[in-house]
């Protein structure tokens, strides 16, 4: 597992990735700022950014042949594509690449920043305070056009409540729970603000996943699948999506589709993906086999409440297991 830790300068995102790396029994914390401090430094320069992250990826390389299998690593991304790339690199060695945007109010910041650097120069505290200032902006604006991080507000935490709070997510308890005729309405709720915020796009909003078949014990998380005409588009919607309440999540592997969740603990993950695309017609066809066969059905809640008792605090492992069933059910 890989744990990305983003935010503005003089945030805390050193101390909080400390603070991490102690609530892991093994693992290791990777600092971007020690590990690209080359000279001549050249902050915007693509070149020292790529070497950086091949860098970060040798290093992780070497540590995980070593036994090592969690990793922290803190650095400002300002680009969602820039940060991809890096995770990207990590996914070489592990799939499991998660990252978090540590955000706070700017008086608070400016306050972290003071009381660290108080040997500082004057205008070199005057610096990193603009700067801080800056690259808050920057991400904010930038995280309506990608993935910088699942945001964290630290403004009433110390570090180690921050890290506290990401490994609680990290960490969020699978939870199967039996059918409950109100998830239909809770779909049907969010459809009816979901359809006008995407206006336009000639969007099919569809519900899908085990909370969409009568009857079949789930996680009380509901999965809606949004179908565009062109996938590329996609990234467009993040912003209405997030006045919603959605974050939109770049793992890796997706490459078919943008995945957006909501809610912690979470209530609702969205899936945008093609019309007429490989990925729109599973999660249907899987959705309608289970409504219509009782048997299949069946086997399914049994294997999903083994795996919440086996992989109850890691959700990747359970979702690989689910995913292998959905396979087989598809493609015989």
């Amino acid at each position: 597992m890989f744990v990305l830790i983003n935010g503005p300068l003089g945030i805390g995102k050193t101390e909080t990735s400390w603070e991490l790396l102690a609530l892991f029994e093994r693992a290791v914390m990777l600092d971007g700022d020690y590990l690209g401090a080359v000279q001549p430094f050249d902050l915007h320069s693509p070149a020292r950014v790529d070497y950086l992250y091949q860098t970060l990826r040798q290093a992780a390389g070497w540590h995980w042949q070593h036994g090592y299998r969690h990793f922290v690593i803190n650095y400002v991304f300002e680009e969602p594509a820039s940060a991809a790339s890096l995770r990207r690199l990590l996914a070489e060695l592990d799939p499991e690449v998660y990252t978090f945007r540590l955000v706070c109010a700017e008086d608070e910041i400016a306050r972290r920043i003071r009381q660290r650097g108080a040997h500082l120069e004057p205008d070199l505290l005057e610096w990193e305070l603009q700067r801080a200032k800056q690259l808050l902006s920057i991400q904010n604006a930038n995280a309506l056009h990608g993935d910088l991080g699942y945001l964290i507000d630290t403004t009433q935490l110390s570090a180690r409540q921050a890290a506290g709070q990401i490994h609680a997510i990290l960490h969020e308890a699978v939870q199967i729970e039996p059918y409950s005729p109100l998830w239909p309405q809770q779909f049907e709720s969010e459809r009816q603000q979901i359809a006008p915020a995407l206006a336009g796009r000639e969007a099919r909003i569809e519900h899908v996943g085990s909370t969409a078949v009568p009857g079949l014990s789930a996680k009380p998380i509901i999965d809606i699948l949004v179908s565009l005409p062109d996938l590329a588009r996609g990234v467009e919607c993040i912003p209405a999506l997030a006045g919603l309440g959605y974050t939109f999540v770049d793992y890796p592997e997706n490459s078919e589709r943008l995945f957006f969740r909501k809610g912690f603990p979470r209530t609702h993950h969205l899936h945008i993906v093609q019309a007429g695309s490989r990925e729109e017609s599973e999660k249907l066809r899987f959705r309608d086999a289970l409504r219509t066969d009782p048997a299949l059905r069946a086997a399914y809640q049994a294997l999903k409440q083994e795996l919440a008792q086996t992989h109850r605090q890691a959700r990747a492992h359970y979702a690989e297991q689910k995913t292998q069933f959905v396979r087989k059910v598809l493609y015989p």
